[in-house]
């Protein structure tokens, strides 16, 4: 018989045993991403898992954000009070569940099921799971009725070869231009080299703060420091950062990234501009060098995010899209799907005419994509 046991710290619960439920596409949602996340000064950290004869069958986390710190809402839950369930960093979640058919539904219902009462408990008055995938959706208003709505575009280079020769042949008409900005790196005198991110935080942590302040999206170098430090201390075993260094070995920049399964995910890049060369020190070290180090240690595709997905595009990346599902409280069992089916399409559309590019047809047509499982 299943049972249904929460937790206030992922590290109650064994980390081999959450990772087996986690896939390659879901490591902001593995037990060492979420350990590094868990800061009760800025949210309260709920985990609920559902054991099946001594296993975990199904998994789940959430977060409880008071007001001074809660995200912006998307529209579709503008008028409610949620519990935010998935990860709150990394912009993608699914469900965490053994198998597949019946019994791994239901699985999932428990889990969700016990999220609400939690949520309830703790005077909200729905769920939202926010970047959710379009399977994941499926699942989800397979087994409720949900209120969703496009949410973005995620980006992903699928390099199924595993080499970089067959990464530059994704790459069709624009490979000229990305030969031609990997030749500059090397020309300008520009190196890369790689170190586990516990070796890089003192030299990272202001060069990543450059550049947040070049892009208008400032934070505190000493909380800069202190998630990196968080992050070494948890996910050191899986870390690589990219060093771009001179011929002189001085840091022009960084980029820190995290392996999981047959990913790899590009996370934090900063650099230092005086020191940069107008040489696609960027794309280099987020890119070129990554895929040739996947080429290395058998890593097939590379998550690089939301935004900027022309860029994203014109370097081989796919698009997939992201949604943000509500379910209101108390659950009503049954399944069912509501959407404002012409907002989303303007903005797969959006998507479109930014891109130019990387969006399956069939995965983007919203209204079969999102037919409930």
């Amino acid at each position: 018989m299943a049972e249904v046991r929460q937790t206030s710290s992922i590290a109650d619960i064994e980390r081999d045993a959450w990772d087996a439920l986690v896939p390659a596409s879901c490591f902001y949602q593995s037990h060492g991403w979420l350990r590094g996340q868990e800061r009760p000064d800025f949210a309260t950290a709920h985990y609920t898992v559902v054991e099946d004869g001594g296993r975990l069958s199904a998994a789940a986390c959430a977060y409880d954000f008071p007001p001074q710190n809660a995200p912006a809402l998307p529209a579709v839950a503008a008028d409610h009070s949620v519990l935010r369930v998935g990860t709150r960093t990394g912009y993608h979640n699914e469900f965490l569940v053994s198998g597949d058919g019946e019994a791994a539904r239901q699985a999932l219902a428990e889990a969700i099921r016990a999220v609400a009462d939690q949520a309830a408990r703790l005077g909200h008055d729905a769920l939202l799971f926010d970047f959710l995938t379009t399977d994941s959706l499926r699942l989800l208003s397979g087994l409720f009725p949900v209120r969703a709505e496009l949410r973005s575009a995620e980006a992903v280079v699928h390099n199924d070869g595993g080499t970089f020769e067959t990464y530059r042949q994704l790459l069709g008409r624009n490979v000229r231009k990305r030969d031609y900005e990997v030749r500059k790196f090397e020309k300008a005198g520009l190196h890369l080299r790689t170190a586990p991110l516990s070796a890089c935080v003192d030299e990272l942590a202001p060069l990543i703060g450059q550049t947040m302040d070049r892009y208008e999206a400032s934070l505190d170098q000493e909380e800069i420091r202190t998630f990196l430090t968080v992050q070494a201390k948890y996910l050191d075993d899986v870390s690589t950062v990219f060093r771009c260094v001179d011929d002189e070995g001085h840091l022009v920049g960084g980029h820190v990234s995290f392996a999981w399964r047959d990913m790899l995910y590009a996370r934090v890049a900063g650099f230092d501009y005086t020191r940069t060369r107008n040489a696609y020190e960027y794309f280099n070290a987020v890119y070129y060098g990554p895929l040739r180090h996947m080429e290395r240690h058998g890593q097939t595709a590379l998550h690089l995010g939301l935004s900027a997905v022309e860029a994203k595009v014109r370097r081989g990346a796919s698009l997939h899209p992201v949604w943000a599902a509500v379910l209101p409280l108390p659950l009503v069992e049954g399944a069912g799907l509501s959407r404002d089916a012409a907002k989303d399409q303007a903005l797969a559309d959006a998507v479109r005419a930014e891109a130019d590019g990387g969006m399956d047809s069939a995965e983007w047509d919203l209204d079969a994509a999102v037919t409930p499982l």
